[in-house]
Parts: C-alpha cells; structure tokens; sequence
C-alpha cells in the first residue's frame, strides 16, 4: 500500500506561486516535484477559510452537509462524530496515520485529530509538559510582563519555530515507519497573516529585509484592514505582498525538507503526493465590505493543487475544473478521476461572518465556478457575476447580465444547492455550546480572527 502524504500550505494564493507561472521564484522546491506531477490549474476549495475547507477536505462533504460553516456562531465547533475523516479511514485500512498542524482550528477544537495515532498542534505543544515546555513558559512570562505590545512578533517566532519543529517531527514520523504504510498530514501556515518572514526569505527572492520597526508597523496597518477598520493604499499593498511572497519562499524551504526525507528513503516515487491551500488570501486588492463577499474572489477559491500519484514520473496540466471537497475520495482510492467535477462546475459556500468581530447573524453565499466565470447566489435571492482573474476580476449584477452562459450557471448551481440542502437536512448537528479555550483565543486573536 503507498504512503500518503497531505500537505496544507494554509492561505496560500496560486498567482504568488512560481509554479503557476508567477515572476518571483517563491515555491523551487513545489516547482521541481511539479515537473514529475499533475499541477491542477482550476481547484477549487469548498469555503474560502481554515475550518470549513479543512471539514469539507477531511470528510468529502461540503459545509452545509457536515455542518462546520462558521467557527464563532456555530453551536458546535467539533465536526459530527457521524462523519468518517480521512484518518479515519485509512487508519480502518490499516495505515499508521499522523497529523501536524500549526493553525489552531485544525485539531482538538474541531476535532480534526480524530483517527490518527499521532498528532501534534500548537496548543497541545503548550501543555504537553515535553522539552518545549520550557521555551513556552518563558514565551509565556514575556506576554505576561510585556503585553500585548510585543506579543505579536513573539508568536510569529514561536510559529516559526513550531513550523521547523513540526516538520521535523514528521520527518522522524516516516523515517520511523518506513517499513509499515504512512498517511501523514501537515498543515503550514507561513503563508496565513501576520508576516514576518526571517531575512533570508526575502533574500532569496532579491528583496532588501525590513527592520523590526517596519515588520511591525505593516502587519499592525494589515491587521486593521482584516478586521474591516481601514483599506491599504498602493504602497502598502506592494509592501505587504512582498512579506507574503518571503513568507511563501520560507515556507517552501520548510516543505523541501519533507521531499528530501522521501528522496532519502527512496519512497518518493510511490508515494501518493497531495499539496494544496485550503484558501487564498486578499491582500488588499478588494474592499473588504463590499457584495459580493470579496471571500468569494477567485483569488480566494482558486487555489493551487500538486498531485504525484504513486508511480508518476512525467509531469502533465489538468485545466478541467476540480474541488477540493473531492480529496477524500481521490486519496482514499488512489484515483485521478475522483478529483473530476460531473458537470465541469465546482461549488464553494460561505457562511458570513469570518471573524468575532463582525455580524452574529450568518449569511449564506454560494457560488459555481467555471474556468473563466463565476455565479454567486446569496441566499436572499442576490446574483451576481464574476467575470475574469485576479485583480482585474470585476463583480457585477445577474441582472444586468442576459447571456446563455449565465443562464446555464443559474441552473446549474439551483441543481446543486437543492441536491446539497437535501443531503444537509440529514446532518446530526450537537447542540452542546463549546468555548475556546484561553490559549487558542489567543492564537485566534493574533491571526485576526478575534478582536
């Protein structure tokens, strides 16, 4: 049976992968492995942020159907006991299974860990009493006495620290079950605000560091503009894509050690591969208030997705639309035709709002995906059309729009939703409050989803 190996590079936009045909060489590492492997050019995620798209990843279900649409006013965080994860169901086929993630909602919260005999997260690092106890609890002595003005550049030390420590760990993890079948998962998020990438990462990409002043003073102005509270002008937009792109370049050195590991063993060849984000990220581009959502932006659903089936050694291009929410099922079966939309379509749903700082109420959007097109449907009847990539992407009226294409978008996506609502109905969802614990409230602050 063929290792498998999951890889969640978390926030992670396709137009800032060299990959992809982008002019900064940010991803060598994914760029080498892509010559020996399918590089999907239209994957799609079924939600534009971590907890649904992990969900929907895990268990082959869209968010309406396993229930995980909204982390702050869901009664529930955890994902249904009902819904096998794909831990799960290669541990019942007998893999050892490991799971390391550096993004709190992956993991106890949401009981993402469910099915794998090892897995190691951020807080569990922080209360697992081992070596690194140490290094926390002098982590935790400077918030304590310093506050939170400091607290931000120290978490992303911790993160990046935690992010070579992870890697590691899985490293160990596949050298020490060499001779027994593997599914290991790993979800890095250097690429998730804030920023602060070390030198080297924009050395590499032939860009001057900042100093420590300046690291602070544009993630503090990029925070803000998470949160709703201001917009970024051109320079600063420029700025920050610059520490997203060295903090991309880290990140892929982080994911060569991985691959080595492999090579070193002689299993790369025969490993089922599978690297992918769980979501883009908006850098400033899009008004963060404006209709439709601009999570729904193809530079948030579109994301980059890397296949090496066991035994691939030519490299080849999948134009065809593809979901995300189809990996589970592809992994399971070890089948390239299980990540193929029926239709040629892919659906993305988002429940609004992202963060605790915005709106309790939820609002549902949908939207179908084609290669060049897009139909967000909100669920107060609105349409509108999303026309083109990137950028220059421009969001308009349905009604304004009267072409054949659109009207086959519109019945395609009724299918959809009404073939998704009827599956949803059956979903056994826990009415049982959950809070979060204090230190992963604290970790959710410092990525912007609280305030």
């Amino acid at each position: 049976m063929p290792d498998v190996l999951f890889v969640v590079l978390d926030s992670l936009r396709k137009d800032h992968v060299s990959t992809y045909g982008y002019d900064r060489q940010t991803t060598p590492a994914l760029d080498t492995l892509a010559e020996r492997a399918t590089v999907y050019e239209n994957a799609y995620v079924p939600a534009p942020w971590t907890l649904p798209s992990h969900c929907s990843m895990f268990t082959g279900l869209y968010p309406s159907e396993h229930g995980i649409t909204n982390g702050f006013t869901d009664s529930s965080l955890s994902l249904p006991a009902e819904h096998e994860t794909i831990a799960e169901t290669f541990s019942e086929d007998g893999y050892r299974t490991a799971g390391y993630s550096n993004n709190p909602w992956v993991g106890q919260l949401s009981d993402l860990n469910r099915g794998f005999d090892r897995f190691v997260e951020w807080d569990l690092e922080v209360s697992s009493g081992e070596p690194d106890r140490t290094r926390d609890l002098a982590y935790d002595r400077c918030h304590s006495l310093l506050g939170r003005a400091i607290q931000q550049p120290l978490v992303l030390v911790k993160r990046r620290f935690f992010t070579e420590n992870l890697v590691s760990r899985a490293q160990s993890w596949i050298r020490e079950n060499e001779r027994a079948p593997t599914f290991t998962f790993l979800n890095l998020m250097e690429a998730h605000s804030p920023y602060y990438p070390p030198d080297s990462g924009f050395e590499r990409l032939g860009l001057q560091p900042p100093n420590a002043v300046s690291k602070r003073v544009l993630n503090t102005k990029l925070l803000a503009y998470v949160m709703g509270q201001r917009e970024l002008d051109g320079r600063e937009q420029q700025r920050v894509h610059e520490f997203y792109d060295a903090s991309i370049r880290y990140q892929d050195g982080q994911l060569e050690r991985l691959l080595a590991t492999l090579r070193e063993q002689g299993t790369l060849d025969e490993t089922l591969l599978v690297i992918c984000a769980d979501h883009g990220k908006t850098l400033g581009e899009f008004d963060r208030n404006e209709t439709p959502p601009h999570y729904l932006r193809n530079i948030n659903v579109n994301v980059p997705l890397v296949v090496k089936w066991p035994g691939q050694t030519e490299g080849k291009r999948v134009t065809d639309p593809v979901e995300l929410t189809n990996l589970h099922a592809a992994m399971e079966t070890m089948d390239e035709d299980a990540l193929t939309t029926e239709t040629g379509y892919a659906l993305t749903e988002d429940f609004l709002p992202h963060t605790a700082s915005e709106s309790t109420s939820i609002t549902r959007w949908r939207s179908l995906n084609a290669t060049d097109l897009a139909l967000a449907r909100c669920e107060d009847g609105r349409e509108y059309v999303l026309d083109g990539n990137g950028e220059t992407e421009t969001a308009q009226r349905a009604s304004a729009v009267d072409t054949d294409r659109l009207r086959t978008l519109q019945t395609r996506l009724s299918k959809r939703e009404k073939a998704v609502d009827a599956r949803a109905a059956t979903t056994d969802r826990s009415e049982d409050d959950e809070e979060i614990a204090s230190g992963l409230e604290s970790q959710l602050q410092d990525l912007g989803y609280l305030s």
